[in-house]
This record gives structure tokens, sequence and C-alpha cells, in this order.
């Protein structure tokens, strides 16, 4: 495929711009009407189309590379959280990789949110399970469902301050009273430009504008301010580590954070709250942490479960 036409196709696939990648709606269709045979292939060839997903030019090598450090990151990450029979929320959650693999860990429902339905449709054929529900945000809102575990992973660095604070706070409302927040950031990443950065830039030139637009957009962020954030949305005992210190997995966000967090156990710890099931769709967060420990807005350990210490068994 020569480079024009596949810097083409790259903005075709990010039609709708704003970080939804996959969201045009050509893309759903053409998975959804792919014969049988052909539709893997289909949907992996629409995934590397887009920056977000996949990065190297075998699509079949990405997609088991995907898989592998998912299976990680459920097990020893997002797993850590997880009792069997938890209800579990994933924003954010790309072709499913890490959402089939949470979902294998428990008998509960595991919902998979995505702004895109094309990536959706993706998921949907590559990572379909009985208890994982591939929906969009708003369809979740209309679901009236509450979660016990919800996290997110590779999304809070994409998103401005706006739709973080929105995100956060669907979650705190998604949440049930007790339920736990795991949220991947990255945090102090040299060269990383702040929104303020992005915004100038976007006003300053066509290119700069454009990039904003339709770009893969990371935003830099202190770890001073994911917990500010954290505690803005509702969420209590907040911590910072560093992913290595929790997960060993072959990929980026083993040299970044995760964010820990609760709602706490008595609903109304703030003014202004939702109603409890209430969730209007939204996204996450970011931080800063020193060599000798964790930045933390609360006590005890991190991987602490809501009912005492994280369950390691897998399903």
């Amino acid at each position: 495929m020569g480079t024009r036409t596949s810097a083409t196709l790259r903005a075709a696939v990010a039609m709708r711009g704003s970080q939804n990648f996959l969201g045009a709606a050509w893309v759903e269709a053409v998975v959804d009407h792919a014969p049988a045979r052909y539709r893997r292939d289909v949907a992996l060839g629409l995934l590397a189309l887009s920056p977000h997903y996949f990065h190297g030019p075998d699509r079949h090598q990405e997609a088991a590379r995907n898989r592998r450090t998912r299976e990680r990151l459920a097990a020893e990450l997002v797993g850590a959280y997880v009792v069997d029979g938890d209800v579990v929320l994933d924003y954010g959650c790309g072709p499913g990789y890490l959402a089939a693999a949470v979902a294998a860990r428990t008998r509960g429902d595991v919902w998979a949110l995505d702004i895109s339905a094309g990536v959706l449709a993706c998921a949907r054929v590559l990572n379909g399970t009985p208890n994982l529900r591939y929906r969009t945000p708003a369809e979740f809102a209309g679901s009236g469902a509450t979660v016990d575990v919800a996290y997110s992973v590779a999304v809070a660095q994409h998103l401005t301050d706006a739709i973080l604070r929105k995100v956060l706070s669907d979650l705190f409302a998604a949440l049930r009273p007790g339920g736990r927040l795991v949220l991947h950031v990255v945090v102090d990443a040299p060269g990383w430009r702040d929104e303020q950065e992005w915004r100038h830039a976007a006003a300053s030139s066509l290119l700069g504008w454009l990039r904003w637009r339709y770009g893969l957009n990371c935003f830099g962020r202190t770890g001073a301010q994911v917990i500010d954030l954290l505690a803005e949305a509702g969420f209590v005992d907040a911590t910072l580590r560093p992913v290595r210190d929790l997960c060993d997995v072959d990929d980026d966000v083993a040299g970044q954070h995760v964010a820990i967090a609760r709602r706490p156990e008595l609903p109304g710890r703030r003014s202004g709250l939702p109603a409890q099931g209430s969730w209007v769709p939204a996204a996450p967060l970011h931080d800063q942490l020193s060599g000798e420990g964790p930045l933390s807005a609360g006590d005890g350990d991190p991987r602490r479960h809501r009912a005492g210490q994280p369950n390691s068994s897998s399903k």
C-alpha cells in the first residue's frame, strides 16, 4: 500500500476526530457486513489503520502482542482488585484484549465501553465472551448498571482536562460504595506538551489544528494534578504507583504509573454527587511520583481490595 493511500485511509478511520479513532460510520458497517470467514482479518486490518491500537506493520503479530500483554495486565494489575463474581467496568476498551482477559477472571459481567462504534465492532469479532458487554458510554448510561471495580488503561493521557473531569465523575457514579478505581496514567513524560501547549499550537497553524483535531494527542500532567482530580470527583485513599512495582509486562505501560482510589463506603461524602448509578458519558487522569514511594492522598496499601487483600487467584 502506498504512503499516500495509507495516509488517506488513516484520515478516513479518524474522520470523527476528537480521539474517536475508527469512529467513522462506515467502519462498523464494513465489519458487520464482512463474510464470516473474513471478519477477523477485516477487523485486524481496520485496527492496523489507526495509530491508537496497532503500532507494528504485522497486524497478526500486533494482535498477539496485545493479547499477551493484556493477559499479563489482567492477571497482575487489574486482577489484583477483582474478586470472582465482581461486576467490572473497562473505560476505553479499544479492541477488547484487556476486557476479555479480565472477563475470564470473574463470573460477573464486564462492561467494556468505548466512544468508537467501529472499534467496538472489531472488539466483538476479536474478543467476544459470554459475560462481556461491549457498549458506548451512552448505552451504559441507559442500562442503569453499577459496578464493583472500574479500570482504564491507555486512555487518560489522551483526554483534555474537561473530559478527564467528566470521566472521573462518571466513573465515580458507576461504582458502588466501596468500589475501587484502577487508572493507568502517564507522569512527567519528557517531551510531552501540556494541554495549553497543544491548544496554542492548534491556534497557530493549520497543521497544528489538524493534529489537535485528528491526531493522537498526549497531554502531560503532574501527580499532584491527578490526586486533586480524584479528590474533586469524590474518590478517597488515592495512591499513585509505578506500574513496574505491581506488574511485569513487556509494554510501554511498564514505565508508567497507576492510580488506585475508591468510592467511599458511605454515599454523600461531598455535595453535588450524582445519584448512585447515574451516568453521563465521559473519560480518565494523571501523575508525578518521587523515587521513594507513592504519592498519596490517603493511607495504606494501594493494592488493598475494598474487602481486604487483593485476590491473586485466577478463574
